[in-house]
């Protein structure tokens, strides 16, 4: 076969592969084939949420950029646009890449096909690719649209905006799938794989919050910004802010330079750094992985057993405690799970450690909110508890069972005991970090008694309701059909409201709490709305405890 023809059918191939996983990851055989009703609504359902997130992003852009517009930040546009659709893309892909590009379930059934390695890594590459240029698109395409109605530059800038909303994706993809291969490439040296994965994730999230938390930094004030008694803003302060932000970030990430100097500035040699950077580093990235793939995903895919293994003393748990230790095990061993579900706990000790370390005093005076600190000090129970609440565990371990489910129905054992295991693994994770944060907060802010028994007890009610909530959402949206865990966690409708459903309730409740429409102290409507959840939680739990396990 001519050489030509070879490379043509190879590229075809490439997208053959990458085509049949968003046929999968879409769900698109569910609405042509699917004969179970409750199966298509459910996908229907997700899918129609899922669009509605989609509008809201694409307006919040928009919004975004109009109101740059208004303040006179026109300039900054450009810069804001490619750096926040990096970072998205960024922080959607840095614990996607193992699951994708490595230890994926179908790794044998690929690498037994006659394709070359190349072929399917560069079909992985572009599956991610692909998802990523959507999320620039939501983010670039209304901010462009707004700048370039406003501005109206040459042809140029056009040309150059449309083509970077297809370049925008490539360094943030090539950095996490780096990640992703350094993290898993130091995990195939160790025994146990699965948790040294986790652990590193977690590490590497911990560092990259903390350096934007420090890079972050600003010393002009709200108060320089707006006039917190009327609400007036500062039109001219905010027009000096405009270098300030511009010089932070392209120190941060240098395509934003490069892009800004080729939108605002219109030059056309930027641009072209800017495109043989994107394609460059991907290109290099290829040829480094090309050798040591198939030995990385045989090292991950691969178990190590002793060869005088023999079977010792068997150890029995009450079956409360069996199954609580692999529902914790479960979660634990897979790096899916753990990096995305216990974000929320990391997010929590974060925040309540940086308060500590900085001073909660310099960030009310920067922000000029000196006079709300009693409001601060009452608030800080339900930013720990909205924050505990992303980790809600309870809400996809029933589906996390999978096909196994039959296993647990078999056993003889009543729902209640199963659901019981659920709430203690999730309580296990959000109990004492509420505790270990609401005790930082009370330490930095300086609480007396009472204020420091509701910063603990506020997280500590909402965490109990979130779990038995979690249980309330797995009985009615669990499934148990999903090909890999990555589908489950990120891109289910039940992972969906496990994570912001709580919070959206905690919100509500911090505003009744504290907005004063009720003619009583901060602290008596904090301990009545406590109660409240707290009888509701009984109530829902005795509903849920019998319920049958989902079918």
């Amino acid at each position: 076969m001519h050489m030509k023809e070879v490379t043509i059918k190879r590229k075809n191939l490439c997208w053959l592969l990458a085509k049949n996983r968003l046929i999968e990851q879409l769900g698109i055989n569910t609405f042509r084939y699917e004969k179970n009703r409750h199966k298509r609504n459910s996908r229907i359902a997700v899918t129609a949420a899922i669009s509605i997130v989609l509008i809201m992003i694409l307006l919040y852009c928009g919004g975004i950029a109009y109101g740059y517009v208004q303040l006179g930040m026109t300039d900054l546009i450009p810069s804001m646009a490619l750096f926040i659709s990096s970072l998205f893309t960024l922080s959607f892909s840095l614990f996607k890449s193992n699951g994708e590009f490595f230890d994926f379930s179908d790794y044998d059934l690929l690498m037994s096909l006659p394709l070359p390695v190349r072929t399917i890594i560069n079909s992985r590459f572009l599956n991610m690719y692909i998802w990523n240029t959507f999320i620039a698109l939501l983010v670039m395409l209304p901010m462009g649209i707004i700048y370039l109605f406003v501005e109206r530059p040459d042809f140029a800038s056009y040309f150059m905006w449309l083509v970077s909303i297809f370049l925008v994706s490539l360094i943030p993809t090539t950095v996490a799938a780096i990640f992703g291969a350094v993290v898993t490439g130091i995990s195939s040296k160790f025994r146990y794989t699965s948790a040294v994965t986790t652990i590193l994730s977690i590490v590497s999230l911990v560092i990259l919050m903390l350096f934007f938390m420090t890079a972050s930094t600003s010393t002009i004030g709200l108060g320089e910004l707006m006039n917190t008694q009327t609400g007036t803003i500062n039109v001219d302060a905010f027009s000096t802010l405009v270098p300030f932000i511009s010089d932070k970030l392209n120190q941060l990430y240098l395509p934003t330079k490069l892009f800004k100097e080729a939108i605002v500035d219109e030059n056309v040699l930027s641009f072209l750094f800017f495109f043989v950077i994107s394609i460059g580093l991907y290109s290099i990235f290829l040829l480094l992985l090309f050798p040591k793939y198939k030995q990385i995903n045989t090292a991950l895919t691969s178990h190590v057993s002793k060869k005088n293994y023999k079977i010792g003393v068997l150890h029995q748990s009450e079956m409360l405690m069996a199954l609580y230790k692999k529902t914790m095990m479960r979660i634990l061993k897979s790096t899916v799970c753990a990096t995305n579900l216990l974000v929320g706990c990391v997010l929590a000790i974060l925040l309540a450690i940086s308060t500590i370390i900085v001073g909660p005093e310099k960030i009310i005076q920067s922000l000029d909110l000196v006079d709300y600190l009693p409001i601060i000090k009452n608030a800080a129970g339900y930013v720990v508890a909205a924050m505990v609440s992303m980790t809600n565990t309870a809400a996809i371990s029933l589906a996390l069972e999978g096909k196994n489910v039959w296993l647990i129905k078999s056993l003889p054992i009543s729902p209640k005991i199963l659901y019981d295991s659920y709430l203690l693994t999730n309580l296990t994770f959000t109990i004492p970090t509420s505790i270990i944060c609401s005790i930082l907060f009370s330490i930095s802010l300086e609480t007396n008694w009472i204020e420091t028994s509701m910063l603990i007890v506020t997280p500590i009610s909402f965490s109990l309701f979130t779990a038995v909530a979690g249980i309330f959402i797995g009985n009615r949206m669990a499934y148990y059909d999903w090909r890999d865990e990555t589908q489950l966690v990120k891109q289910s409708l039940m992972s969906l409201i496990g994570m912001l459903g709580g919070m959206v309730v905690i919100l509500v409740s911090g505003v009744i709490a504290i907005s004063g429409v009720f003619s009583l102290t901060i602290n008596i409507m904090t301990f009545s709305v406590n109660a409240f959840i707290l009888m509701f939680t009984i109530l829902l739990y005795l509903h849920e405890c019998n319920r049958p396990i989902k079918q």
